[in-house]
């Protein structure tokens, strides 16, 4: 799976509440962060074709679509399984990629996609975003004003986008928007770890 913080902010949840007083936030991070699964070699080969990609200085689908699949390729070399579960619908900004090999702890797995998914795709997913306004999919707006309007929320017309729908609703409400998009995502998308952001 894709962690990054998460798996760090996992162990500190986990290490809270066993009987001990701590004085300040503790803070680990699995010792497999700090190990390097991805060579210098290959960090050099991945920067330079993300910079190919980027060369002409936008970033398509295409060009993320590719970073992907060399981000696959590098996953492969460690027995890590891509998981793709393509665009997420919430923004359009990013596909949703975990990781995944059953004989491995998950840290590992996690410190692994990390690493290859800074070697191959984070410089082009970080400009296609910039590019490329926030719209979430037509289903998933249409279930999301559903919920808002049973709430008393009216939010026609803007671009629809997870911000405009904040906006929209205002700022007081911020909270239902997010409920409203969550509730549309685990309906229509059930399977799929798509995160609302």
């Amino acid at each position: 799976m894709r962690y990054g913080v998460v798996a760090a902010l996992a162990l500190v949840l986990g290490t809270t509440g066993c009987g001990h007083t701590h004085e300040g936030p503790v803070v680990a991070t699995p010792a497999a962060q700090f190990h390097e699964y991805v060579s210098e070699d290959e960090h050099a080969e991945g920067r330079a074709a993300q910079n190919a990609l980027l060369a002409d200085g936008s970033a398509s689908r295409g060009d993320y679509e590719d970073a992907v699949a060399r981000l696959r390729k590098c996953l492969a070399r460690g027995d890590v399984r891509l998981v793709s579960h393509g665009w997420n619908p919430v923004n359009h900004q990013n596909m949703s990629l975990w990781y995944e090999n059953p004989s491995m702890p998950e840290d590992e797995v996690a410190a692994y996609g990390d690493q290859c998914h800074a070697a191959h795709v984070v410089t082009v997913e970080q400009r296609y975003a910039e590019q490329h306004p926030p719209r979430m999919s037509g289903a998933l707006l249409k279930e999301a004003r559903a919920c808002l309007s049973g709430r008393g929320i009216t939010t026609a017309g803007g671009d629809g986008s997870l911000p405009d729908l904040v906006r929209t609703a205002g700022p007081d409400r911020k909270r239902d928007v997010y409920e409203c998009v969550s509730k549309g995502v685990a309906k229509l998308y059930p399977d799929k770890p798509f995160i609302v952001n």
